[in-house]
């Protein structure tokens, strides 16, 4: 029975674009069953439910949708009758763990005493009778596969012109595990766009519709008749299938869009954005062969051209597996430049470069030595080699820049030197000979950045070695990159030999002491090259006393540097009329303000100690504060006394709060500054602090030069030697 003519709600129900294929099987069962009870045939229910779904559920998945859906009394029993939108007979699947789809048509062909496929005006009808008391039987493939016609309805006259391609053998395990996985990513498809419809599952996002029309519903035909001849060589026990096909010319933009559509797919697969496993290797090879054979033979046959013989797929194979190989290598050492880079990154030496350099390019070329030279005077200096024995690389250093020889030559010219046979070797190098008995090829690489030439890298080989294109911009890359990281290497050691040089020039050479006074101080810089530290101390002779000051500017490097200079000459300058120390601080902050009104987003500041000696009995000491650390007095019996001074950073602050402190000191006493870095220095997180100074102190020999020593050392072993800024010690003492 008809369900258009009898039941067009459950027509419009069932079969809407907006049910799922899950509501569109129930829908069919219960109609199904409704209909038995109607023709008193309630025996067969079980049998027709299952058969009917199975039927309903191919049609939805792989025949675009059902028309309608019929149920007739039949001479023994019933018939159930799908119509679907499509002339592609139903998909067929060995019984395999691996395939999602394919089984229901098993199942139908057993339940069924006849089953079969007719085309329709619109797709096709695919039917099957039921009888009481038929036993199911499992039908082989053999017997299914004769079901369906290949050619399913193509012999209407108003249909396209159909073409034959030939494209040769293929595997056939190949073949099925192929259409299986696609099969699969097809089935999965179908449910989510349905789930989507339905309201079932989300909507399917814009993008991917595309994707889905291309997957699920073009090419399809080709895929069915490739999937069927597999069956069919696999049921006959053929190991390969010869594929023929016969399609319309349109099947050539299908398969085209097929393959974009299946490498999309599997993006979402290796994103683990569907459940589906990415596309094997082997697979992607065989559907980009046969689809590129099938297109080019279409297109051909339609233009009236000659037909291009068929690639054989083991051909393509190797072809694959050729490129593979090269794939590899070009990676390979892709990935060896990338961790040289790396291993380049934190090169700081001339010795560590020619380590990362050589091992790798030895390692990608397959050389049997290679040493990088720079170059010293006249002279090319080995910086390292690898492989060469001792006595080969003592003849490398006695190499001047003019010998007639391969690093020597790159060097001169700027060209790369490529030897690849002993007699290429001998007729444009016959001294190489003495220098190196065994290598019969070798590559020569000058090193250069700015056009300045400092070096050679060289690999050397004991066979005969032909050097492709994609070897040669390797190596080449390899000295590239050794040239810029040898390069840095240079500039930053000069770096941190100016910087050396600055810090020198921030601390006071030989302190001077005035009468009755020793006077010493330590410093331990943290920082290489430029980025030391703001830390400074100083002593100088002010009016009829002596000042001394210990600081510390803000930042590293060239600022630290001009920070410090600017606060040290300004303080020489402000105590020379004698004011009191507060106000000369004052003062200095107004200066430090100044300089940085003009510098936008500026943050210079400074933490200070500046104090005066009152010449005398006893010495006077007069000391102001900025935020340092404040000063410590060791008596001659051994008592450590902190002089309590605080006060804000200078620079911050219009008027920031200065703290000041009055002492003296007797005979024998020692007037004792430390640098920031000897108070936060940590040890397990515990800093040593302003006590552990004392007690520094307290244990130091009674000299100024031994006391500014013990007590930095102390700092330095509390910390392990690792401080995160300079250290420095300044000690006065009076003479007894």
């Amino acid at each position: 029975m008809d369900t258009e003519a009898e039941d067009e709600d459950l027509d419009r129900d069932v079969f809407d674009a907006a049910a799922g294929t899950v509501e569109v099987v129930a829908r069919v069962r219960a109609y199904v069953a409704e209909e038995l009870r109607r023709l008193d045939r309630i025996d067969l229910r079980d049998d027709a439910e299952l058969v009917a779904s199975e039927l309903a559920t191919n049609a939805v998945l792989h025949g675009d949708g059902i028309v309608r859906v019929a149920v007739e009394a039949a001479e023994e029993g019933v018939r159930l009758e799908v119509h679907d939108r499509t002339r592609v007979p139903p998909v067929l699947a060995l019984a395999s763990a691996d395939a999602m789809t394919g089984r229901g048509l098993r199942l139908v062909a057993a339940l069924s005493c006849r089953w079969g496929v007719e085309a329709a005006d619109e797709g096709k009808v695919v039917w099957a009778e039921l009888e009481s008391g038929h036993e199911a039987i499992e039908p082989s493939t053999e017997e299914l596969l004769e079901l369906w016609d290949d050619d399913l309805g193509f012999d209407d006259p108003e249909a396209p012109v159909r073409y034959p391609v030939f494209l040769g053998d293929v595997p056939t395990d190949l073949l099925l595990a192929a259409k299986t996985h696609v099969d699969n990513l097809v089935r999965e498809f179908t449910l989510l766009t349905a789930g989507a419809r339905s309201g079932q599952s989300s909507p399917v996002p814009l993008h991917l519709a595309p994707l889905i029309e291309g997957v699920v519903h073009r090419f399809a035909e080709a895929r069915q008749s490739i999937k069927r001849q597999a069956l069919g060589a696999a049921s006959r026990g053929e190991d390969h299938v010869r594929l023929e096909l016969v399609l319309p010319l349109d099947a050539a933009d299908a398969g085209e869009e097929y393959l974009r559509a299946l490498d999309e797919a599997d993006g979402y697969c290796r994103a683990a954005r569907l459940l589906t496993l990415e596309t094997p290797p082997q697979h992607r090879v065989f559907r980009q062969w046969y689809v590129g054979e099938l297109v080019s033979h279409l297109r051909a046959a339609a233009a009236g051209q000659p037909i291009p013989p068929a690639e054989p797929f083991e051909q393509r194979l190797l072809r694959e597996l050729d490129d593979l190989a090269r794939t590899s290598r070009e990676a390979g050492r892709a990935a060896r430049l990338y961790e040289v880079a790396a291993a380049l990154a934190g090169a700081d030496t001339p010795g560590e470069v020619a380590a990362a350099v050589i091992d790798s390019g030895v390692a990608a070329l397959g050389a049997s030595a290679g040493a990088l030279l720079l170059v010293e005077g006249a002279s090319l200096r080995v910086t390292g080699s690898v492989g060469f024995p001792e006595d080969v690389v003592r003849r490398f250093a006695v190499q001047t820049v003019h010998a007639p020889l391969p690093a020597a030559t790159a060097l001169r010219t700027g060209e790369a030197v490529w030897l690849e046979s002993r007699e290429e070797r001998d007729a444009r190098f016959p001294e190489l000979l003495d220098v190196e008995e065994t290598t019969i090829s070798l590559c020569a690489l000058p090193l250069q950045t700015g056009g300045r030439r400092f070096g050679v890298l060289r690999f050397s080989f004991d066979v005969a070695r032909l050097f492709d294109d994609e070897e040669r911009r390797f190596a080449l890359a390899l000295a590239a990159q050794a040239g810029q990281a040898l390069e840095r290497s240079r500039l930053e050691a000069q770096r941190s030999t100016l910087g050396r040089r600055l810090q020198r020039g921030l601390l006071p050479g030989d302190l001077p002491a005035p009468d009755g006074m020793e006077v010493a101080a330590t410093a331990r810089p943290v920082g290489e090259g430029l980025e030391l530290g703001g830390t400074f101390y100083d002593v100088w002779a002010a009016g009829r006393g002596c000042a001394f000051a210990m600081g510390d500017a803000s930042g590293t490097g060239p600022d630290a540097a001009a920070l410090s200079a600017l606060v040290r000459f300004s303080l020489r300058a402000l105590t020379a009329d004698g004011d009191p120390l507060d106000e000369v601080l004052r003062r200095l902050n107004a200066v430090m303000l100044d300089a940085a009104s003009g510098e936008l987003g500026s943050q210079r500041f400074c933490t200070l100690v500046v104090g005066i000696l009152h010449l005398g009995e006893p010495i006077g000491v007069e000391v102001a504060s900025a935020g340092q650390p404040a000063p410590l007095i060791r008596r001659r019996s051994g008592e450590v006394e902190l002089v309590p001074v605080g006060g804000n950073p200078l620079g911050v602050l219009e008027e920031p709060a200065i703290g000041t402190a009055t002492t003296a000191l007797g005979r024998g006493d020692s007037l004792a500054l430390v640098s920031e870095a000897a108070v936060h220095a940590t040890r397990d997180g515990a800093p040593f602090g302003m006590e552990g100074v004392r007690r520094a102190l307290a244990a130091a020999p009674a000299d100024a030069g031994g006391t500014a020593d013990a007590v930095a050392a102390a700092v330095l072993a509390h910390a392990d030697g690792h401080l995160d800024d300079d250290l420095a010690a300044l000690v006065l003492q009076a003479v007894e």
